[in-house]
C-alpha cells in the first residue's frame, strides 16, 4: 500500500513538472448560440465555445466554468466537466447545455439580436482548472458578437 501510495505522489508530481511554471491563459470564443428551446420558465441554450491555447505545451483540462453576459442584459452559467487536453498552439471546441430564465421571453431576447447577421454582443468571464496538481485555474475573459440561431 505504501509503495502504491508513493507511485501515486511521484505521478502527480511529474505530471505537475511537465507543465511549465507560467502558462499563458486560454483565449476564449463564443462562437455559437442557439436557443433550443423557450417556455414560460426559461430558455435552453447550447453554447459553443472554442478555446485556444497560445502555449508551446498542451494543457491538460479538468473543468471550464463560464458566465455569459449578453447584450449587456441576463447572465448564462456554463460548466464543462468532461476532461481534455488543449493541443500546444491550437484549439478544442467546448460544447455546453445551459437552461436560464435570461429573459422573460423568446420574444424578448429576438429583440435584442442586432444587425442583418442576427447577432449578440457577449461578456464571457471563466476559468480553465488544470487535470495538474497543485495548479492553479486559468482565467477566461473575451468580449465579441455571436449569432443567435433559433432552432424551430
Amino acid at each position: 500500500a505504501a509503495l502504491l501510495c508513493a507511485a501515486a505522489c511521484l505521478a502527480s508530481v511529474s505530471a505537475c513538472s511537465s507543465l511549465p511554471r507560467q502558462l499563458a491563459a486560454p483565449q476564449v470564443e463564443l462562437v455559437e448560440l442557439r436557443l433550443v428551446e423557450a417556455s414560460f420558465d426559461g430558455q435552453r441554450f447550447a453554447v459553443r465555445l472554442v478555446l485556444h491555447n497560445p502555449n508551446a505545451v498542451p494543457i491538460p483540462v479538468r473543468l471550464v466554468e463560464f458566465d455569459v453576459r449578453l447584450a449587456s442584459e441576463g447572465l448564462l452559467e456554463g460548466r464543462a466537466a468532461a476532461p481534455f487536453t488543449l493541443p500546444a498552439g491550437g484549439s478544442h471546441p467546448v460544447d455546453v447545455e445551459i437552461f436560464s430564465n435570461l429573459v422573460s421571453s423568446a420574444t424578448r431576447l429576438l429583440a435584442l439580436v442586432q444587425g442583418p447577421s442576427d447577432t449578440l454582443e457577449y461578456e464571457i468571464r471563466g476559468r480553465v482548472e488544470l487535470d495538474a496538481a497543485l495548479r492553479e485555474p486559468l482565467g477566461l475573459y473575451a468580449r465579441g458578437r455571436v449569432p443567435l440561431v433559433v432552432v424551430r
